[in-house]
């Protein structure tokens, strides 16, 4: 199939909207890979720019090494699936998964080829006499997935093309794409606004936030190890519980609490820059142990109290939400416990899944890049004495020279 790279893409509108920042990545072959970030942050503007729908302001792309930047969108061997299934009415599924063939002038026999090849590996046979009305939301969908795959492209791009079906069928379509995936072995950009959706289907993730690249990555390095905040609280379901407060003498106090949360000697270690200073304690609420659970004694020393005020029962989960001072928590746990509103639970972290956050930055504190503690900077200039509080380490050169040139 194709590799695709985008280096230091970016997209600036009319008017000075930059919408896309310095997007860079190399897509391997066969590869599925999902842009994934809230509205407005810069995943379809990127995946247009690589159809050919939209204009690159500045930047490279290439699809197998050969710049593509200035290519046509039908020179570019891409096929695109949207939103909605775009198929011809008048048309039965045959016709619709023919036509872009007939009006390649591809001969008969080798359409009929491609097309009988497509609706078996989508489990459409039965259908190709049917109109589009006569088909479930997620037989239309295939359709369209159909039409792409008869024109063999080098690169498939979807953007959320499932987005109109309900939770269900949602479901099984993911299970449908992924299969198709496999069987085509087509280089795929997936674009979505459900993390779910990237988690499940995605070889690697790119989470995307205000036209910036956040974290790329494979699914359980990105939901394990997130770089920063918004990737620790886009990512999983719940989001991760993020506990502000201040670290002093080996406990950490939640704001607004009494209670205080021992600190492992590795933590300590690990944190010793951010005695004092703004630092979040991050803990997914899968990796809360309710009291009553077999592990908690384990943990039982790094424990604290929440009163439940909202249950969510899915199933075989409860999900229990409550307040620790002045932040929200949720614990994630198996539907065997006897637990009401208004109950008071105690609750153990399971210190290999804690981690750290720092509150300026909003980076990760991670062993060997803890760079980011406030350092007091004094610097004179002629008349004026300007001090700084720099956030990096590394950053404090070009402060300086920044510094300098206000001379």
């Amino acid at each position: 199939m194709a590799t695709v790279k985008l280096h230091n893409v970016n997209k600036v509108y009319d008017g000075g909207v930059h919408a896309v920042h310095d997007f860079t990545i190399d897509i391997n072959d066969r590869e599925f890979i999902a842009f994934v970030g809230p509205s407005g942050c810069g995943k379809s503007t990127t995946l247009r720019m690589i159809a050919g729908l939209e204009e690159i302001s500045y930047g490279e792309f290439y699809i197998d090494d050969v710049l593509m930047n200035s290519a046509a969108p039908k020179d570019r061997d891409i096929a695109m699936v949207f939103q909605s299934y775009a198929l011809y009415p008048q048309m039965t599924v045959y016709d619709n998964m023919a036509y872009a063939l007939k009006l390649r002038k591809v001969p008969k026999a080798e359409i009929d080829r491609r097309v009988k090849e497509a609706a078996a590996i989508l489990k459409l046979t039965p259908y190709l006499n049917r109109k589009p009305r006569a088909l479930s939301g997620g037989q239309r969908q295939r359709v369209a997935l159909g039409r792409s795959i008869v024109r063999r492209p080098k690169v498939f791009l979807m953007d959320e093309p499932l987005s109109n079906l309900d939770a269900k069928l949602r479901v099984a379509m993911r299970s449908e794409i992924v299969r198709i995936h496999n069987e085509v072995g087509a280089t795929t950009i997936y674009v979505t606004h459900d993390q779910i959706e990237a988690m499940t289907m995605a070889t690697r993730i790119v989470v995307m936030k205000d036209g910036f690249i956040q974290q790329i990555g494979e699914p359980n390095e990105i939901y394990q190890h997130p770089v920063n905040l918004f990737v620790a609280g886009f990512i999983g379901t719940p989001a991760m519980n993020f506990l502000y407060g201040k670290l002093e003498n080996g406990v950490f106090t939640p704001n607004g609490s009494e209670q205080t949360i021992k600190m492992s000697d590795d933590q300590m270690s690990l944190l010793k820059n951010y005695v004092n200073h703004g630092m979040v304690y991050g803990i997914r609420p899968e990796n809360l142990i309710f009291q009553d659970d077999e592990r908690f004694e384990r943990y039982k020393d790094y424990s604290f109290s929440m009163k439940v005020e909202i249950i969510e029962l899915l199933g075989d989960i409860l999900n229990l939400h409550g307040k620790v001072g002045d932040n929200k928590v949720i614990i994630k746990m198996p539907n065997k416990y006897a637990v009401k509103v208004g109950d008071t639970i105690k609750m153990a972290i399971e210190l290999p899944y804690a981690r750290f956050f720092n509150k300026t930055t909003t980076n990760a504190i991670v062993e060997g890049h803890n760079d980011y503690e406030e350092i007091e900077v004094t610097k004179s200039l002629d008349e004026d004495n300007v001090t700084i509080i720099a956030k990096e380490k590394k950053g404090l050169a070009k402060l300086f020279d920044k510094l300098s040139k206000k001379k």
